[in-house]
């Protein structure tokens, strides 16, 4: 997924993949199989790399000046001509001081691009350099989508394994009143307390509808 001349294309590549790891995951009841168990460790990690990528080629395509869903043009104060460029003016944004320390680069390479998941960092750049799409990012904002909070907790824990990030899955198990689940992938299929929807199925739909509305 790339940086695009027209965010529908962005949005609607996002969705698709989301779609497709909603199929993987919504079949998916207890008790686990050993297969059920990696396909849950899959949708999680997948997931939360389709919110790196998907907030980053957004705030690139922003700056950019690609269309929104309504076919306007969007505007900015900046007016990189590449990616790379788009990427040196997030990477000033979010972290002036290192972006001076590398002598103030005028582009910047993905592999040294600045990565988040908070997408009140995307605000941020768009306010920054005076973007015209903020009003919709806003919009998607106003969600209060808890998936950039919680998804990363459970995506350290299938990534590394290791007792630190075991114990953290326990904690915001403990923060959402969540008790008595046997291990993290069984605390996925759990009802989240205030809505009953698994929490894995509703971190699928947040994203969905984030990048819809920022759209």
């Amino acid at each position: 997924m790339q940086s695009v001349t027209d965010l529908r294309k962005l949005r609607d590549a996002t969705i698709s993949r989301v779609r497709r790891l909603q199929g993987l995951a919504t079949p998916i009841t207890l008790p686990l199989g050993s297969e059920d168990r990696r396909a849950l460790a899959y949708v999680t990690i997948e997931l939360d790399n389709l919110i790196i990528v998907g907030l980053r080629n957004y705030t690139k395509s922003s700056l950019l000046r690609s269309r929104t869903a309504a076919g306007v043009r969007i505007t900015a104060a900046v007016k990189p001509t590449s990616t790379e460029e788009a990427a040196a003016f997030i990477f000033k944004s979010l972290n002036p001081t290192g972006y001076v320390n590398k002598n103030s680069p005028a582009a910047v390479s993905e592999k040294d691009e600045v990565t988040f998941r908070d997408p009140k960092r995307s605000e941020k750049v768009l306010i920054d350099y005076s973007a015209s799409n903020l009003p919709n990012l806003i919009v998607a904002l106003s969600l209060n989508a808890l998936v950039f909070d919680e998804a990363k907790v459970c995506r350290h824990f299938f990534a590394h394994r290791t007792k630190n990030t075991h114990e953290a899955v326990q904690a915001f198990a403990r923060n959402l009143g969540i008790v008595g689940f046997d291990t993290p992938e069984h605390l996925l299929l759990r009802g989240r307390p205030s809505s009953g929807v698994r929490l894995l199925d509703g971190w699928l739909a947040d994203v969905e509808n984030f990048f819809d509305l920022a759209t």
